[in-house]
């Protein structure tokens, strides 16, 4: 039985069995003549321009709107958030400290607000001294994901500065 792992060398492709090399048919994978082909790169093309395009203004500012369920602040930086649609952003280092899929597994049964919680709790349980956490819930004011995102971008280029760092 032959393992699905192949490699290639110049022009010549190799497949791994149990116990050996085997050397294949040096014909591409996929040849341009065919339909196959041309409708993969019709696709690949696609994708390339859709990335290139600007950002729709509606999905903009619906993303900038949805309100916060918890934010986290230490020493008066903001290091993470838990949104009211599900999501949530942190430090690499903060996400890096939390089991996500331990995580998953908990909550795969709970309802989207019990998950918030959850991982609000979880956030907490991982941060150092001089946390302050602010938390809003799943109704009334709270501020906007577009807000903090503010927020966290002046106290960026704050910092840039008084290190004498470029702005972009």
């Amino acid at each position: 039985m032959t393992s699905p792992f192949t490699t290639a060398t110049g022009s010549q492709r190799y497949a791994v069995d149990s116990s050996r090399l085997i050397k294949l048919d040096p014909a591409p994978a996929i040849r341009a003549d065919t339909p196959e082909a041309r409708a993969f790169m019709a696709e690949m093309k696609r994708v390339a321009a859709a990335a290139e395009a600007p950002p729709d203004p509606v999905l903009v500012a619906k993303n900038r709107a949805v309100q916060a369920h918890t934010v986290f602040r230490q020493n008066g930086q903001i290091i993470a958030a838990v949104w009211r649609d599900g999501q949530s952003q942190m430090t690499n280092a903060l996400g890096a400290k939390l089991d996500w899929p331990s995580m998953e597994k908990r909550t795969a049964g709970m309802t989207d607000a019990q998950r918030r919680d959850y991982i609000a709790q979880q956030i907490v349980k991982h941060m150092g001294p001089g946390v302050t956490v602010e938390r809003y819930g799943e109704s009334g004011a709270a501020p906007t994901r577009g807000a903090i995102n503010d927020e966290q971008n002046k106290a960026n280029i704050k910092e840039r500065r008084r290190l004498g760092l470029e702005i972009l």
